[in-house]
């Protein structure tokens, strides 16, 4: 009798973990989805929000983004993005902060473009900080795709197991 009440005790804790084990990578799928989508949206729109700005600026139209919809509306989805990093891929953060500066060198040459709008340096410049402000958000959505498919960034115990072969090389790297 003991034996089968301890054949069902391991059976029910073993279905539970594969169950909860399931329920948590799915989760954790549609947090990664979220962050993409969210990151994506940013990328968009700060697209949209530099090119509206050009041609502003262009027209000879005072243009201050603080006080645009647009920009209060990207605010509140890069906080978005944020809060997803902190929570569910913390080690993201490198890439989120690289995106940051990248964002924030842009609207500087964006201001130093609206002050003298007939430097051509200034445009180039800010053409080439649009360029890479893009490649840093691109850099950041492969990072969500990486970050989740290899469990990095995860809560330790979420994390997916290395191969062998996978972790000397890690700790190869890392002693050199």
């Amino acid at each position: 009798m003991l034996q089968i009440v301890a054949c069902v005790a391991t059976a029910a804790t073993t279905t539970f973990l594969i169950v909860e084990s399931r329920e948590r990578r799915q989760f954790l799928s549609g947090k990664a989805e979220d962050l993409y989508t969210l990151v994506e949206t940013v990328d968009r729109d700060l697209t949209d929000f530099f090119a509206h700005s050009y041609a502003l600026i262009s027209e000879g139209h005072p243009y201050r983004p603080h006080t645009e919809f647009a920009w209060n509306k990207l605010v509140q989805e890069s906080a978005k993005v944020r809060m997803l990093v902190g929570f569910y891929f913390p080690s993201l953060w490198p890439q989120v902060k690289r995106s940051d500066a990248a964002v924030s060198t842009t609207v500087n040459a964006l201001q130093d473009f609206q002050r003298d709008r007939l430097d051509e340096n200034a445009l180039v410049t800010l053409d080439n900080l649009v360029v890479d402000m893009k490649d840093a958000l691109d850099a950041l959505k492969h990072s969500v795709v990486v970050a989740h498919r290899d469990g990095r960034g995860l809560p330790f115990g979420f994390r997916r197991r290395e191969k062998a072969p996978e972790a000397a090389a890690r700790a190869l790297r890392v002693a050199t």
